[in-house]
């Protein structure tokens, strides 16, 4: 009877250590809610938004930099995924990370990012965005993930900003009025660029 017991009690034990994990990831705090936004808390004590809870039109919205104190650092996987109220994106300084698929199908014309921290842009982050036409990207880029673009046929300028060293062969695939805008100095960009026969406009230091 004890070691029936004691089973039951260990079985208990374990079903309420899954119970409380929930859904969140390893490193993640429960999501918390603020204003527009459901952002969770990461192990180094920074924000990551996981997603936008707006639904009035915005004409040009300024992405957080903190939540009572708590720094923004990453625009989480699919956090504004079909989002149709936003036209223009600004990225605050703060922002280091944009995770997969995190704009996919939004509304969004332009994504100023120049005045970011971002050092990654993920797998399909901004494809299918069918009204996107300008994207300008930070110095500190260094990875262009797999289709970040992809199949973004209104895009028109792409402005490097610093010299992104690993960009997906396939990140500006289907995007057919594309020019990249880069300085001379920018060996990588440009050989890429003359790699996959994208259209270019170099402009000296």
């Amino acid at each position: 009877m004890k070691k029936i017991l004691s089973l039951i009690l260990v079985f208990v034990a374990v079903m309420t250590l899954f119970c409380s994990c929930g859904d969140n990831k390893p490193g993640e705090s429960k999501p918390i809610e603020a204003a527009e936004y459901t952002y969770v808390i990461l192990e180094d004590n920074t924000a990551k938004i996981t997603k936008y809870n707006g639904t009035t039109n915005v004409v040009e919205l300024d992405i957080p930099s903190s939540f009572e104190d708590v720094t923004v650092t990453v625009i989480g996987a699919e956090a504004f995924a079909g989002v149709q109220t936003i036209t223009v994106v600004n990225f605050p300084d703060t922002i280091t990370k944009i995770e997969e698929s995190a704009f996919k199908g939004s509304s969004i014309k332009k994504a100023f990012m120049h005045r970011s921290s971002i050092t990654e842009i993920g797998a399909y982050a901004f494809s299918e965005c069918k009204n996107l036409v300008q994207t300008d990207m930070p110095a500190t880029l260094t990875t262009l993930g797999e289709r970040a673009y992809h199949y973004c046929d209104n895009l028109k300028v792409a402005t490097f900003r610093g010299d992104t060293a690993n960009i997906d062969k396939f990140a500006f695939d289907a995007c057919p009025k594309v020019k990249l805008y880069v300085k001379d100095t920018m060996q990588n960009v440009i050989s890429f660029a003359n790699t996959y026969n994208l259209e270019l406009d170099i402009a000296e230091k």
